[in-house]
């Protein structure tokens, strides 16, 4: 009789495009964890430089080393497809071209288990494209465990926004599907993850480091994909809106304003009244009429919101104080 393989403790998912600049320090960084029972799956995503071959070597190198290649249909299809052939009982998400903190995840799985969490987040380093600093730097996150509803609370913070920078119990992403064709797939998908916890356990320590490049959607030229951060971050207050997160809900409006008024800046002239800006100044007005609705704009929320924007570690020490 076959003796069957134990599912690792882990599953860690890498999708991988167009990153063999930075691929192996990616891998490298997951291999050297101090906790080992996991297993790593890059998901070549139809990738047209080297990566597949620096997949299929780094599986030859370490059995723990799974590969999936796939025709390219974008992040969320990559990651879907590692969701579907993970076995491990904790479910993490690393970007190809970022990097961990050898103590990454035994760090994070200690904190959830320690705490009854199903959910591990930690704060980041933001890094250039060539790996040193970025002036800008931010710290949210205490050592904590929040509740659900405090978790909602504070929603917009990057790391309880961002898939990688969280550990999941493998049941909190049950049904979860990352949205195919769609940018900001991990603003689109935060709200139900976190429906799904009673608890999430926060880490103060910067065990991501987190790579921002020129070109990235977040920073590169803008187009009507850009446009699908409105709807996103319209989940995001609508969830806050549900469980009585006012200030949250504020914020997050006003931030859509500013979204959708930055984008429309600098999208070529004959894209400004297209549909698909109609749409997201119609998702916009929805989320004006519901905030004002609910009794969220007030002047406290107000001025918070601009100490947000203003200052944002100062907010974060102002607001989420002990």
């Amino acid at each position: 009789m076959t003796e069957q393989k134990k599912s690792p403790e882990i599953s860690i998912i890498v999708p991988v495009y167009k990153v063999e600049k930075y691929l192996n320090e990616c891998i490298d960084s997951i291999l050297a964890q101090t906790f080992t029972d996991f297993e790593l799956i890059l998901v070549d995503d139809g990738s047209p430089d080297n990566c597949p071959a620096l997949c299929d070597a780094a599986a030859e190198k370490d059995s723990r080393v799974r590969v999936i290649h796939k025709q390219n249909g974008g992040v969320s299809t990559a990651r879907n497809a590692g969701l579907a052939a993970a076995q491990g009982n904790w479910i993490g998400f690393v970007d190809p071209d970022d990097f961990v903190d050898k103590t990454y995840y035994e760090k994070m799985l200690r904190a959830a288990k320690q705490t009854g969490a199903e959910l591990a987040v930690c704060n980041e380093v933001f890094m250039e494209e060539d790996g040193s600093l970025c002036d800008y730097q931010e710290q949210p996150l205490r050592t904590e465990v929040l509740s659900r509803e405090e978790a909602i609370h504070r929603i917009r913070l990057t790391p309880l926004i961002q898939a990688a920078t969280r550990l999941h119990r493998r049941d909190v992403l049950e049904g979860i599907v990352f949205p195919v064709g769609k940018n900001y797939e991990d603003a689109f998908t935060t709200p139900e993850i976190i429906e799904h916890t009673t608890a999430v356990a926060c880490i103060k320590e910067k065990l991501y480091h987190y790579r921002l490049h020129p070109a990235s959607i977040m920073h590169g030229k803008v187009t009507l994909k850009n446009l699908d951060e409105i709807d996103a971050n319209y989940g995001l207050l609508a969830c806050a809106l549900k469980y009585g997160k006012k200030d949250t809900a504020f914020l997050q409006y006003v931030l859509m304003k500013r979204m959708l008024r930055n984008t429309k800046k600098n999208l070529p002239p004959k894209q400004r009244n297209s549909e698909r800006v109609r749409q997201a100044e119609a998702c916009l007005k929805k989320a004006g009429r519901e905030v004002r609705q609910q009794g969220a704009c007030t002047l406290r929320n107000a001025a918070e919101t601009a100490l947000c924007i203003a200052n944002p570690q100062f907010y974060f020490n102002f607001k989420y104080r002990k």
